[in-house]
C-alpha cells in the first residue's frame, strides 16, 4: 500500500521478509567486496601502483543505502532487481480494502449478526407452530396380532388367533377461550422484535467496522505524518550544522535539532505499532488473520447535508430498530397477558376416528366414531393465578423499556446529529489551522537560515504543524465515525432517512 498526503510518499509496510533480504544483499556484497579486496591488493603489489582498494564498511553503506527508501546511493543491478523483487513480495502479503467491501465482509462474518439471524429463524419456527394450533391433527394406526390360544371372534363367531387392525383419527380444537388468537400475536411480535434486533445488529456491526477502519486509516495517515515530522526534523539538523560551520549559530542549535530528530524517530516508531494494531483488528473484523490496511483517502473530508432535526428524529421514533424491537415485545407481552387469562374459559374439542379390523387380511370390518367434548378446569392450584400475575408483571416491564427507548431514540438522534455537525466544523477549522502552520513554518525556516530566527522558534512551530496535522486526521476520523453513530441509531442511511 502506498499513500501520499502533502507531497510526502510513505512506502508500504516493513515486514520481516523487508529486512531478510536487506541483510541477505548486505552480507553478500561484504564478502564479495572483501575478496575482491583481496584479489586488488594482490594485483597492485604485483604491478607496483598506489591504487587503493575500496574499504568493505563504504561498500556495505553504499549497499544499505540503497535499499532504504529515499537513498539517493546507486547499488548493483542485480541487488536492485532482488529488492524490488523482495518488496513487491512483502507488499502482496498486505491488503488493502474499502469501506464497502470491509462492512460486507464483517456483515457476513460477524458472530452477533449471525446469532440475530439464528434468532429470526427460531421466532419463524414459533410462529409457524402456533399458527398450526388452528389446523386439526391427523394420525394413521395399523396393527397385526398372533396368540398361542384361540379365541372367538365377536364378529364372526368362529375361533381363531389371528387379527389385524387398521385406523385414521382426527381431533380439532373448536375453542380455547381466544388462547391460541392471542398466542399467534404474541409470536408474531416476537418476529417483529427478532427482526428489529436484527437490523439494529446490522447497523452496530457497520459502526464497529466502520470505527475500525477509520481508525485504521488514521493510524496510517499520522504514520506518514509522523514520517514527515522526522524530514523536516532532519533537514533542520542541516540547517543547524551548516549555520555552525559558518559560526552564526551555537552547538546549543545542533544539540536541539538532533533531540527533535530523536523525538520525531520515537514517534515514528509508535506510529507504525498503532497501524499494525489497527490494521490486525480490522482484519480481525473482516474475518482474517493478518493486517488490512483501508484503501487510498479513506477519511471523509467534509460532513454530508442532512434533513432537519425534526424529520430525523420523526424517522427515529418509527423506524429506529431499538424502538420497532421494543414496540413489538410490548405488542407480545399484551398479547401474553390476554392468553394467561384465556385459561379462565372453556376448551371445546373435536375427535373423530374410522376403524378397520378382522381375523383376515385385509380387514373387511369398519366402523366409526365422533366425539365432541368441552372442559373447564376449576382450581388448578393456583396456576392460572400466578400465570396472570407474572404476564402483569412482564407487561409493566414491556411498557417501560418501550417507552424508555422512545425517549432514547430522541435523544440520541439529536446528540448525533450535533455531532456530526460539530465534527464537520472541526474539520474545516483543522483544514484551515494546519495551512497557517504550514505558512508560519515556511516563513520561519527561510528566517532561520537567514539568521533572523533562533532554532527554538522553528521548533515551537514545528510542533505547532505537527499538533495541526494530528488535529486534521482525528477531526476527520470523528466526522466518519460521528455519521456512522447516526446512521446506527436511525436504523437507515442518511440518503434513505432524506427520502433520496
Amino acid at each position: 500500500m502506498k499513500a501520499s498526503i502533502g507531497g510526502f510518499d510513505r512506502p508500504g509496510p516493513v515486514t520481516a521478509l523487508n529486512l531478510a533480504v536487506v541483510v541477505t544483499i548486505a552480507t553478500a556484497l561484504v564478502l564479495a567486496t572483501a575478496a575482491t579486496d583481496a584479489v586488488a591488493g594482490v594485483g597492485a603489489a604485483d604491478v607496483g601502483t598506489a591504487d587503493v582498494a575500496t574499504p568493505a564498511s563504504t561498500t556495505t553503506a553504499a549497499t544499505l543505502a540503497s535499499v532504504i527508501p529515499g537513498s539517493t546511493t546507486s547499488a548493483e543491478t542485480s541487488a536492485s532487481t532482488t529488492v524490488s523483487t523482495a518488496a513487491s513480495a512483502a507488499a502482496s502479503i498486505s491488503e488493502t480494502i474499502s469501506l464497502s467491501d470491509a462492512i460486507e465482509r464483517a456483515l457476513r462474518l460477524s458472530p452477533a449478526a449471525v446469532s440475530t439471524e439464528t434468532a429470526i429463524s427460531l421466532a419463524k419456527a414459533n410462529q409457524l407452530e402456533t399458527r398450526g394450533s388452528w389446523l386439526p391433527s391427523v394420525s394413521a394406526t395399523a396393527g397385526y396380532t398372533k396368540s398361542s390360544d384361540e379365541r372367538v371372534d365377536s364378529s364372526t363367531g368362529r375361533l381363531t388367533s389371528e387379527s389385524y387392525t387398521a385406523g385414521i383419527s382426527s381431533s380439532l380444537v373448536l375453542f380455547q377461550g381466544g388462547r391460541r388468537l392471542w398466542q399467534n400475536r404474541s409470536t408474531s411480535a416476537l418476529v417483529s422484535a427478532a427482526e428489529a434486533d436484527h437490523r439494529g445488529q446490522v447497523f452496530d456491526t457497520i459502526l464497529e467496522t466502520t470505527t475500525a477502519f477509520y481508525e485504521a486509516a488514521a493510524a496510517s495517515d499520522l504514520e506518514l505524518l509522523a514520517r514527515q515530522r522526522l524530514e523536516r526534523a532532519r533537514q533542520q539538523l542541516a540547517f543547524a550544522e551548516t549555520r555552525i560551520e559558518v559560526g552564526t549559530a551555537t552547538r546549543s542549535d545542533v544539540l536541539r535539532a538532533e533531540l527533535e530528530v530523536g523525538n520525531a524517530e520515537l514517534a515514528v516508531l509508535d506510529s507504525e505499532s498503532a497501524l499494525r494494531t489497527a490494521a490486525l483488528q480490522l482484519g480481525r473484523l473482516v474475518g482474517t488473520a493478518s493486517e488490512v490496511f483501508p484503501d487510498a483517502e479513506s477519511l471523509p473530508g467534509a460532513a454530508p447535508e442532512l434533513p432537519s432535526v425534526d424529520r430525523l428524529v420523526t424517522r427515529a421514533e418509527s423506524n429506529s430498530p431499538l424502538v420497532v424491537s421494543r414496540e413489538a415485545e410490548l405488542r407480545s407481552a399484551q398479547a401474553s397477558r390476554l392468553t394467561a387469562v384465556s385459561t379462565y374459559l372453556p376448551s371445546v374439542g373435536l375427535t373423530a376416528g374410522y376403524d378397520w379390523f378382522s381375523p383376515d387380511f385385509p380387514p373387511d370390518r369398519r366402523t366409526w366414531n365422533v366425539r365432541l367434548s368441552a372442559s373447564l378446569p376449576i382450581f388448578d392450584r393456583f396456576g392460572r393465578e400466578a400465570s396472570v400475575q407474572r404476564a402483569k408483571a412482564s407487561l409493566r416491564r414491556a411498557e417501560a423499556t418501550a417507552r424508555d427507548a422512545l425517549i432514547a431514540a430522541r435523544v440520541e438522534v439529536e446528540s448525533a446529529v450535533q455531532d456530526v455537525i460539530a465534527a464537520g466544523q472541526r474539520v474545516t477549522i483543522s483544514d484551515r489551522a494546519r495551512a497557517l502552520a504550514e505558512e508560519d513554518l515556511r516563513v520561519l525556516e527561510e528566517r532561520y537560515q537567514a539568521e533572523a530566527a533562533t532554532i527554538l522558534d522553528l521548533q515551537a512551530s514545528q510542533v505547532a504543524l505537527t499538533e495541526a496535522e494530528v488535529g486534521t486526521v482525528r477531526a476527520r476520523q470523528a466526522l466518519g465515525t460521528a455519521i456512522a453513530r447516526l446512521e446506527a441509531v436511525l436504523g437507515e442511511t442518511i440518503e434513505e432517512a432524506s427520502g433520496e
